[in-house]
């Protein structure tokens, strides 16, 4: 093998390795998904079989809990969103400096650019599951007041 070919090769690796990683976040993030939404069909059930002289006041704190519920699984369901376009950008950015001997020094830039693009959108997936975090304890405040 030549050495410009193991270059190339050692180079395009350093993508693929945030392909991992980035897989890795989008399985922690999709299985925390299945359970918010579990918990949403469970608040829904009880809100329903809600009865007696405490159903009112349950309803409305299950009501509110699951509009806090809805937030939360559309601020996580961006954040996949994000780590899918992240990936795209890791795997483009491997292609693109495996390609690089071929397609001339540009494309070096052009790769830089797209692996950039991929770490902001690993940084907004970040920002969007602490926000969702966040929300989890408003949700976690109104199981608690509605012990009071």
């Amino acid at each position: 093998m030549e050495a410009a070919t193991a270059d190339v090769i050692s180079t395009a690796v350093a993508p693929i390795v945030m392909v991992s990683a980035g897989g890795l976040l989008f399985i922690g993030i999709q299985t925390k998904n299945l359970h918010l939404a579990d918990r949403i069909r469970d608040l829904t059930r009880e809100y329903r079989a809600a009865g007696g002289s405490d159903g009112a006041v349950r309803r409305e704190a299950i009501r509110a809990q699951i509009a806090l519920f809805e937030k939360r699984l559309r601020t996580s369901q961006h954040a996949l969103e994000s780590i899918y376009l992240a990936i795209f950008c890791f795997v483009a950015t491997a292609m693109l400096l495996a390609a690089a001997p071929w397609l001339g020094r540009a494309t070096m830039v052009g790769a830089g650019v797209v692996f950039t693009a991929g770490i902001v959108l690993v940084l907004a997936a970040i920002v969007l599951e602490f926000l969702e975090m966040r929300a989890g304890l408003e949700t976690v405040a109104i199981e608690l007041r509605s012990l009071k």
